[in-house]
Parts: C-alpha cells; sequence; structure tokens
C-alpha cells in the first residue's frame, strides 16, 4: 500500500527542486536535466493523487479550487487540434503550462495540518541558500563547463517567490521579513533581472497587512526612494539602455533596451490577428518567435502570448481566471489567521509577482521554478483552510462538542 506521506514528500521537495534547477548543460538521452525532473514530477504526482483518491476515497480530496483553471487549461489542450505544425514541442508546452494545477491539487490533498505549512514555509526559506550558491557559481564562473546565463531568468522568478514567503511573515516577524526581502532583492539585482528587480520593490506597497495609512505612505516613498537609486545605478543603467545611460524620461517614452522585443512583438501580434478568435495552438509559438526574433524562441510577454497561441477565447478565459485568481486569495488573507494567512499572503504576493514578470517574460511556462511553487502555496494554503473549516463546522454542528471545540482552539 502506498505511505500517505509519500505524497506530502513531493510536494515539500517542489521549492526545493525549483532551487537546485539554476545549471543547464547536463544531459540525458537528449534532455536536459530539468527536462526530466519537471517530467518525473508530474508523472509521479498524477500518479499519487490518483492511488490517494483509490485508497482513501472521500477521505482524501482536492480541496484546490480546481475548475476556474480546468477551464484555462483545459482549451489549451483543446488547442492542440488546431495547432500549427502538431508535433511534441506542442505537448511539451501542454504538459509544462497546465502541470502546476496538478502541483497545487496535490498539496491541497497532501497537506492537512498547520505544522505541516510551517514545514513547507520552512523549506521556502532554506532554497535561498542553493540560490545564493547558484548565484555567486554564475558571477564567477566556478564552472564554465555549465550554461548559468540562461538560468539566472528563472533563478531571479524563483528568489522573487522566496523573497514573498519571507515577506509575508510580517508581521509579526518584521525583522525576519525585512531581511530575507532585502536579500531577495540583492540576489535579483546582482543576477541582472530587470522586471523582477523592480517587481520585488513593489511587493512591500502591496503587502495588505503592513502598517497604518501613514506608515503604508511612508513605505512607498521609501519603496520609490529606492527604486529611483537603482534604476541610476550603473549596472542597472547599462541593461536598460543601449548608450549606457538615460533617464526616468526615456523609460516612460520607450527609449529603452528591450533585447528585440519591441521589434518582434508587433510581428507576433499581426500573425496572431490571422486566426485571432482560437490562435495558433499551444506550442505553436515556439517555432514562429525564432523566424521574426533570431535566437529566442520565447514571446518574453506571456499575455500576447497567450493571445498568440489560444486567440480571444483563450486570452479572455485566461484574464478572468486572473481576476478571480487575485480576488479569491486576497478574500482568504482577509479571512484567515496564522501560519494560514501568511501561506495565502505568500501566495497572493507570488501571484503579482507573476502578473508583474508576465509582461515581459515568460513565466507561465517556468513550472519547474516558478509556478509549481507558487501553486503549491496556493494548494496548501487552501487545502488546509477547508479542511479546518469542515472540522470546525463538524464540531460545531453537535452543541455537546463546542466546549471541547473551544478549549481546543
Amino acid at each position: 500500500m502506498i505511505q500517505p506521506r509519500l505524497g506530502y514528500l513531493l510536494v515539500l521537495s517542489v521549492p526545493l527542486c525549483a532551487a537546485i534547477a539554476t545549471p543547464r548543460g547536463l544531459e540525458f538521452a537528449g534532455l536536459n536535466y530539468t527536462g526530466w525532473l519537471w517530467l518525473g514530477m508530474l508523472v509521479l504526482a498524477v500518479f499519487l493523487i490518483m492511488a490517494e483518491k483509490a485508497i482513501f476515497h472521500d477521505e482524501r480530496c482536492v480541496r484546490f479550487p480546481v475548475i476556474p483553471w480546468a477551464a484555462f487549461f483545459g482549451f489549451n489542450w483543446i488547442s492542440l487540434i488546431w495547432a500549427d505544425d502538431f508535433g511534441p514541442r506542442n505537448i511539451q508546452d501542454a504538459m509544462q503550462v497546465s502541470m502546476p494545477l496538478v502541483m497545487g491539487a496535490a498539496a491541497s490533498m497532501f497537506f492537512e495540518t498547520r505544522e505541516q505549512l510551517r514545514t513547507l514555509q520552512r523549506i521556502f526559506l532554506m532554497s535561498m541558500l542553493p540560490l545564493l550558491v547558484s548565484l555567486v557559481i554564475w558571477r564567477l564562473d566556478l564552472m564554465p563547463s555549465l550554461d548559468f546565463d540562461t538560468g539566472m531568468r528563472p533563478l531571479g522568478l524563483t528568489v522573487g517567490l522566496v523573497g514573498c514567503v519571507f515577506l509575508a511573515m510580517a508581521p509579526p516577524k518584521y525583522f525576519t521579513a525585512v531581511v530575507g526581502w532585502g536579500v531577495s532583492l540583492a540576489v535579483c539585482f546582482a543576477s541582472g533581472g530587470r522586471t523582477v528587480t523592480l517587481s520585488i520593490l513593489a511587493l512591500p506597497m502591496l503587502h495588505p497587512r503592513i502598517g497604518t495609512k501613514l506608515g503604508r505612505v511612508i513605505l512607498s516613498v521609501l519603496m520609490l526612494v529606492l527604486a529611483v537609486v537603482v534604476f541610476h545605478s550603473d549596472s542597472f543603467q547599462q541593461r536598460f539602455f543601449y548608450s549606457g545611460s538615460g533617464t526616468l524620461e526615456d523609460l516612460m517614452a520607450g527609449d529603452v533596451r528591450g533585447s528585440g522585443r519591441f521589434d518582434a512583438w508587433p510581428k507576433i501580434f499581426d500573425h496572431a490577428m490571422l486566426t485571432p478568435w482560437l490562435g495558433h495552438g499551444i506550442g505553436s509559438a515556439y517555432d514562429y518567435v525564432a523566424i521574426v526574433w533570431p535566437g529566442m524562441n520565447h514571446v518574453q510577454n506571456d499575455y500576447l502570448r497567450v493571445f498568440y497561441e489560444t486567440g480571444i477565447v483563450g486570452f479572455v478565459i485566461f484574464i478572468l481566471v486572473s481576476i478571480w485568481q487575485t480576488l479569491s486569495l486576497f478574500s482568504r488573507v482577509q479571512s484567515s489567521t496564522g501560519l494560514v494567512q501568511q501561506t495565502y499572503l505568500a501566495a497572493w504576493l507570488g501571484w503579482l509577482l507573476f502578473l508583474m514578470n508576465a509582461t515581459t517574460g515568460n513565466p507561465i511556462s517556468y513550472n519547474l521554478w516558478f509556478m509549481n511553487p507558487l501553486f503549491v502555496l496556493m494548494g496548501a494554503a487552501y487545502g488546509i483552510d477547508a479542511l479546518e473549516s469542515q472540522e470546525s463546522s463538524s464540531v460545531l454542528s453537535d452543541p455537546q462538542d463546542n466546549l471541547h471545540f473551544y478549549e481546543q482552539a
């Protein structure tokens, strides 16, 4: 018989797997080890969910709100029917994009106590160490045989999500939250990530539980001042402007280094308009982007990618699901307490991090590095919240048990 703890251990491994998956270049059977890693985790997660349901029936259930996301991910799979040049790449992209839902469902099933949430929180915090090690190896070029350059963008998002977990600890642990957030900011800045660095700077201003109204105004001013300082640093100026320097007016005017984005995006949009309602099918952007953007296979804008691959129908579904997810997490932050609230808050901040970085990157396909850990946070919080609500309702429905329940609480 499969032990119920196996699924719990799998979910716990998700943030650690994200943290150690920075280097590229280790291939097995023609596939990078990161590909084998996420594929193996996906197969094992699906198997364990099915096994747990078969063994425990209604005693173990998925408490993640699957239906909204199933509408979007399901449409992605349906789009395989009309995908351009259908092949293995299309199936791979469909699997990568939809895998987070499986991990969120697994987390909602296998997490059952607040102590398990505490363990998950610690695992996230511990994952900062291998991320720091990868950054040092890359900066000092200690392992030239491996490709760390490609992994810096997903590393920045993983670090940003860990920073969200730190930031969610305030209140009451303000010192830990500030230090952890500061480390994540420094790592993202050192990794060269422009959007993720600015996003992390914005997160304290979006934190719904920090300070009074006056305190939030002061915090916002401090973050804006820090953002200006970061923006005018030499390394940031070189990454933002072709000339190596520029002003905020240049930034607002769009006179920035886009690495080819601003030339490629209009061409991708124009091609998307050839099939505006249903798009070109999941995975189709990979080959087309290489035609209009030499040396690149990703749109580097997930909103445009969703529109290109799934058309107006898929884009509208995605936007509606995104709005629902934002409101759902925020309402849960307001209504929950303790570790459950901290986990919801970390997930909410992480979700905002996704929405911001989706404008200039492709985090929706970073299942191993970002989306899986994010959905694990969501799933764990949804799961324990639903389980505690169910237990509370069950106990309070029997007046004779009320006193015993309040004594335990």
